[in-house]
């Protein structure tokens, strides 16, 4: 949860989290907490709360974390790959079970959900730090959703994705679940892991911006002062491909071969940009 004004929320957020199985809960520079009334409206999911860990920023937030959604109900004037609610369970719980049949698979997954402010969600900054931004099919004409009720939602789509896949075909009718068990849905954003790769964390992932950015911008590719836009989309693109670390560590030696080379350029006294 992102800069939560009302304590009340993050109180009914607890409580959401845990009727779904849930106990993990990060704030990101929340107003108050602890406060009374976040404790009186955890309503017995008071362990949540006590141990939700407070951050001063979301990439703080997100820095080991492998798969990131943020929700979002406006629409960007950079396009990003876009999941409902229940898709969103289905790519979350379909990355699940791809590092689960890797060698991998001892290391734990983190899946980080980004929760905005009650009244103006996430920043366009925030949502960039994100490999999808999720939304609730709500009525198009009154949208409007509590951000702990919100929450709700998502965590139930999460508990159901799980529940679909370890209840048996046999039994499935009867409680009322789906026979199949829940994969990724074809039409999304391949999430395809090679055996013995993992996928990156946030902060792997801000170093990696961070040396790309500075590799162009010293070959004269970017220009700090007009950006129009390129880290925005430089972050849609390699979010998009959800690096695994070979390809992370193949890139991030690119980046420095080529700065590397154009540092030898330039002490060379060469006028024109390499």
């Amino acid at each position: 949860m992102v800069g939560t004004t009302l304590p009340d929320n993050i109180g009914a957020a607890a409580r959401a989290i845990k009727t779904m199985g849930g106990s993990r809960l990060t704030l990101v520079s929340p107003k108050d907490f602890p406060h009374a009334q976040a404790t009186a409206l955890a309503a017995g999911a008071n362990d949540v709360l006590e141990a939700a860990t407070v951050v001063a920023t979301l990439q703080e937030a997100i820095a080991d974390s492998h798969l990131v959604l943020a929700t979002s109900s406006r629409s960007r004037s950079i396009a990003w790959p876009l999941v409902s609610t229940r898709q969103a369970a289905s790519v979350a719980y379909g990355s699940y079970l791809q590092h689960c049949t890797t060698a991998t698979a001892a290391a734990a997954i983190n899946i980080s959900i980004v929760f905005g402010r009650e009244d103006r969600g996430l920043t366009n900054d925030e949502l960039a730090l994100a490999h999808y931004h999720a939304y609730i099919p709500a009525n198009e004409d009154y949208g409007v959703l509590n951000v702990a009720a919100a929450m709700q939602l998502f965590a139930y789509e999460m508990r159901m994705a799980v529940l679909t896949a370890e209840q048996p075909a046999s039994n499935a009718g009867a409680e009322g679940l789906p026979t199949s068990v829940v994969s990724a849905d074809a039409s999304l954003p391949d999430t395809w892991l090679p055996a013995s790769e993992a996928w990156v964390t946030g902060q792997q992932m801000e170093q990696f911006y961070g040396q790309l950015i500075d590799m162009l911008a010293l070959i004269g590719f970017y220009d700090p002062a007009n950006p129009r836009n390129m880290p925005l989309k430089l972050r849609r693109l390699f979010n998009r491909v959800r690096l695994n670390t070979m390809e992370y560590n193949l890139l991030r030696g690119l980046w420095q071969r080529s700065s590397d080379l154009a540092k030898l350029a330039l002490a060379k006294g060469d006028n024109a940009k390499p």
